[in-house]
């Protein structure tokens, strides 16, 4: 195991293998600021936390910068994330007949999977995304705890996502 004098100094890692970290990050990601974070976000995770028993610091850093990347993708993808600013968002002009018939059918799908739910999932889900409730609020609020709230938020996510994916792929779920 290598002890602390082992241990390359974070800063030297960084003027080294910086662009590596860079470049690995821009070829996921496809933008320079988002790519910029995650180069920051890896130096200073070493910073904070250095790995032990490192060999090939290049590869652990492209891995490490490839795996952070992926995550802000995820992240960045998830739709509930999406769906209180949705709601919050005033339309900037009047719909077109399509698009309101659309919006409706999207909103009533939505309803329905909701439905489907367990009634705690659907609990969850409502305060969380629809009331913009803190997890902290919602565990309060039902008497549970906030670890129970966040299980039972991603079970309501996994649930929904599996529902509405089945709907537009025309299988009912």
């Amino acid at each position: 195991m290598n002890s602390a004098q082992d241990l390359p100094n974070a800063e030297d890692l960084a003027r080294e293998f910086g662009p590596l970290v860079y470049r690995t990050a821009y070829r996921l990601l496809g933008d320079a600021g988002l790519a910029e974070d995650v180069q920051q976000e890896i130096f200073l995770r070493v910073l904070e936390r250095p790995p032990s028993g490192v060999e090939a610091w290049p590869a652990w850093l492209a891995t490490a910068a490839s795996r952070a990347a992926i995550d802000l993708l995820r992240k960045r993808n998830r739709w509930w994330q999406r769906l209180a600013q949705w709601r919050l968002q005033a339309p900037t002009a009047t719909p077109s007949a399509e698009q309101a018939t659309l919006d409706r059918e999207r909103a009533n799908r939505l309803r329905q999977a909701l439905a489907g739910l367990p009634r705690r999932e659907a609990q969850c889900f409502g305060l969380r995304y629809l009331e913009g409730m803190d997890i902290e609020a919602i565990a309060e609020a039902l008497g549970l705890t906030a670890n129970n709230v966040n299980v039972c938020l991603h079970r309501a996510r996994r649930r929904l996502e599996t529902r509405l994916q089945a709907h537009e792929e025309g299988v009912e779920a």
